[in-house]
This record gives structure tokens, C-alpha cells and sequence, in this order.
């Protein structure tokens, strides 16, 4: 099992508050020196460059209907780190599939197929509302699905048709060089049990919020004989809080004014190292790491954790 690390990208809506909370005296403006002006995007290609220089596989930009398009920002970066896979989290209930899928091809064309498709978990109604999307709150699994579908379908096919509930294509589908690239991997979440039956149809990853060991054994136990039935395989993935110092107490006392949730793992390098191989010992290959000040624990995580990760991990797999 290869083990793949990403960072999040956070593209919160207020551009100082969650660099600024973690630590006192963080930096809280990060200057485009060629307008003489704070940019945000510049912020996201420091992230971006921090996680290239350390030992990240990748980028999950995560989705903020308040704040910067992740795909854009995404695009954004791309060319400031071009090693690293890029994963924006975006909502299936804006826009067209076909487009979707367009704009999908053409961005790996330009990064040589470095992105996924992460599938924003559905947001309430009203918030739904405020994009344009009146969609019943009792459809949205079946909109999901269809909307895969016809993105897979119009890259994989021509012609493509497709009537459904949802979309409707009529001899569809790309023609070279668009068809040319690969689709792009499909990151799902959510631990209900719809929800995880529609990984088990149409995910390649699934995404598990942070929770206790117990509660993802049993969450991919359960993904697993259900994609078992589907005649697939889904592999298993981690939105994990984060935070690691030199010293544990150090870790502790950063946490406390950190906002970090209850399941964020906290610690001393070794000790974080250690409870994140002991996920990837319950069949987790995907880890998607987060915390506030996200530039500055970018690199911290990268040099001082993932190292010490990925040697146990591979320690476990020698064993094996």
C-alpha cells in the first residue's frame, strides 16, 4: 500500500484570522512585491511551495462557499509546485457536468494529470439555495452519482447520451485531445449510510472525518463489504488535525490557543508520527493533514513528521 500525504488549503474567506491564531506573533500580510499589495493567492503558492519542499505528495484545496473557487485556486498554483497532485474540493450542485468534466481534462493536460476530484460533502438547503440549487435535500446522493456519471461518461464516450434526472446529454462526448488524459481520481466523504454506499458505486477514495480508531474500523469495515458487493475496491482516506512541536508539552500549549478540534492528533514529531501510522495500519493510504497557520505548520509537518511517518509506515510494510 502506497501511502499518499496532502496538505489542505484552507481558502478562508477572512485572509488573516487563521494564519494569525495559532501563533501571536504569525505574520498576518503576505505582500505581492510586483503591486505593492497583500494577494492571497501569493499566500496559497507559499503553502504550495512549502509542501513541495518538504515530503507532501500533494494539495487538497478545500472548499469555502464564502471564499476563493478552489478549482481556481488550484490552477492558481499549479505551476508553483509541479510535482505536487492538486485536489480541490468542490460542490457537485453548481454547474454543468459536461463542463465539469471539461474543465477536468484541460487542467491535466496542463499539469500532466495531476488532479482529483474532491466532492464537497452537500450543504444545507439554504445554503444550496444562495447558489442557485433547489435540488430536494432527499436527491442529492442520486445527483451526486448522475453527475458522475455523464463527467466520466462524455470523457470516456462519443457519443454520448444520457437522460436522467438530473442532466441530459445528447451525442455528446470529447474528441482528441481531450479524451486523451485521465479522468481524474474521485474523492468522496461522509460516514451515513448512503453515503458510504456511494462511494462503494462510484468513489476511487474515501475521505473519513477524523474520529476515533474504533469508529473508522468499523466505517471501513462496513466500505469495504459494500464495495465488495459492488465488485470494487475503494480505498480509504483521512481529514486529520494536526499538531506536532519538538517537545509534547510544547505541542499541548500551542493546542490550547490553536482552535483545533477534539480528534486533531497532537504531540511531539514521534508521537504524531506514531498515531498517524497506526490509521495507516487500518488500511488508510490517503491522508489529508490540516491546522490552523497553514504556511508554518505546512513545513513543520513535512520536515519533522511525514519523514518519521513514512519510516514507519515502511518499517510495517517490510515486516509484512
Amino acid at each position: 500500500m502506497t501511502i499518499q500525504t496532502y496538505w489542505q488549503i484552507d481558502v478562508a474567506a477572512d485572509a488573516t484570522r487563521s494564519e494569525a491564531r495559532a501563533r501571536p506573533n504569525a505574520p498576518t500580510l503576505f505582500r505581492d512585491v510586483r503591486t505593492d499589495a497583500s494577494n492571497r493567492h501569493d499566500y496559497y503558492a507559499q503553502i504550495a511551495q512549502a509542501a513541495s519542499q518538504t515530503a507532501f505528495d500533494g494539495l487538497f484545496v478545500q472548499y469555502r462557499p464564502e471564499s476563493d473557487d478552489s478549482l481556481i485556486v488550484a490552477a492558481t498554483i499549479a505551476r508553483e509546485a509541479p510535482r505536487l497532485a492538486l485536489i480541490p474540493e468542490f460542490p457537485a450542485w453548481v454547474g454543468s457536468a459536461v463542463y465539469a468534466a471539461k474543465q477536468a481534462v484541460s487542467f491535466q493536460r496542463g499539469t500532466h494529470e495531476r488532479l482529483g476530484w474532491a466532492i464537497a460533502p452537500s450543504a444545507d438547503a439554504a445554503t444550496r439555495a444562495r447558489d442557485g440549487d433547489h435540488v430536494p435535500t432527499e436527491e442529492l446522493i442520486e445527483r451526486t452519482e448522475e453527475f458522475l456519471k455523464v463527467a466520466r461518461g462524455v470523457h470516456a464516450e462519443r457519443p454520448f447520451s444520457h437522460t436522467g434526472q438530473h442532466f441530459e446529454v445528447q451525442d455528446g462526448g470529447f474528441e482528441a485531445p481531450l479524451n486523451g488524459v485521465a479522468f481524474p481520481r474521485v474523492f468522496l466523504q461522509g460516514d451515513t449510510d448512503d453515503e458510504l454506499k456511494l462511494s462503494a458505486r462510484v468513489a476511487d477514495v474515501h475521505l473519513f472525518a477524523a474520529a476515533p480508531l474504533s469508529t473508522l474500523r468499523r466505517l471501513t469495515e462496513e466500505l469495504s463489504l459494500l464495495s465488495r458487493a459492488e465488485d470494487r475496491s475503494v480505498a480509504f482516506g483521512v481529514i486529520q488535525p494536526v499538531l506536532a512541536r519538538e517537545f509534547a508539552d510544547e505541542a499541548q500549549h500551542d493546542a490550547q490557543r490553536a482552535g483545533l478540534p477534539a480528534s486533531a492528533i497532537v504531540g511531539d514529531y514521534a508521537d504524531v508520527a506514531a498515531q498517524l501510522s497506526e490509521l495507516a495500519a487500518l488500511g488508510f493510504a490517503y491522508f489529508v493533514l490540516t491546522a490552523p497557520s497553514s504556511l508554518e505548520e505546512a513545513y513543520v509537518i513535512g520536515q519533522h513528521v511525514l519523514p518519521r511517518f513514512r519510516a514507519l509506515t515502511e518499517t510495517v510494510r517490510a515486516a509484512s
